[in-house]
């Protein structure tokens, strides 16, 4: 099993990646761990880039009790690790893997890899108001029970692995596939449709003309 000090080294690993990949602000999102019957979760605001073990948050997963300076989305993170067998969570706020989720209601992969990685979709789930993500802590976790990531329409994918590394690539791996998608609706205009893998078929622009 993992320790605190374990955790942070690997947070701080991934989180400076994402960081640094322009998948996550500063002091933007959260990631956790799950440890024994505990969550070990990011604080709000947190410098992504400075994890140490004596400032992440450990708290029980089958509790609905709020807990000071945790992360905002402490309550989804814990539905996640109750409905599923995530052992690590990252939330991003990769941007274009936002940007399509203002488009779509579900996100349908059309490269190759992205297939390969995530499956034929990507669930979209959406708050019916601004900073309402309580709202939807447990359709979050439903939809991630059979798929690696989700998106928060608007606002950013959770995904889940188990481990961080894991975690970390499913976020990459949305990213690549949602710049998919955007560059290829607008390059279609000046060069023209592309050819489609067959088993996944045209996106929902193609179908719609």
């Amino acid at each position: 099993m993992q320790d605190m000090e374990q955790i942070a080294n690997d947070m701080a690993t991934y989180t400076d990646m994402l960081v640094s990949s322009g998948l996550l602000h500063l002091k933007g999102g959260n990631c956790s761990a799950r440890l024994g019957d505990d969550v070990v979760i990011t604080r709000t605001k947190s410098f992504k880039q400075d994890i140490v073990a004596d400032r992440l948050i450990r708290t029980p997963v089958d509790s609905d009790e709020p807990v000071e300076n945790a992360s905002s989305t402490l309550s989804m993170h814990r539905w996640i690790y109750r409905k599923t067998d995530a052992q690590a969570i990252i939330h991003a706020h990769s941007y274009y893997t936002a940007l399509v989720s203002f488009y779509v209601d579900e996100f349908r992969i059309i490269d190759d890899n992205g297939f390969l990685y995530l499956g034929a979709t990507v669930p979209i789930v959406a708050a019916k108001k601004h900073w309402g993500w309580a709202e939807v802590d447990e359709e979050i976790a439903e939809a991630l029970v059979d798929h690696p990531v989700v998106i928060l329409k608007w606002h950013g994918p959770f995904a889940k692995g188990d481990s961080m590394a894991q975690a970390y690539h499913n976020i990459q791996a949305m990213e690549t596939a949602a710049r998919f998608y955007m560059d290829i609706w607008r390059l279609r205009n000046d060069i023209g449709e592309p050819d489609y893998v067959p088993w996944i078929g045209p996106p929902e622009w193609s179908e719609k003309k």
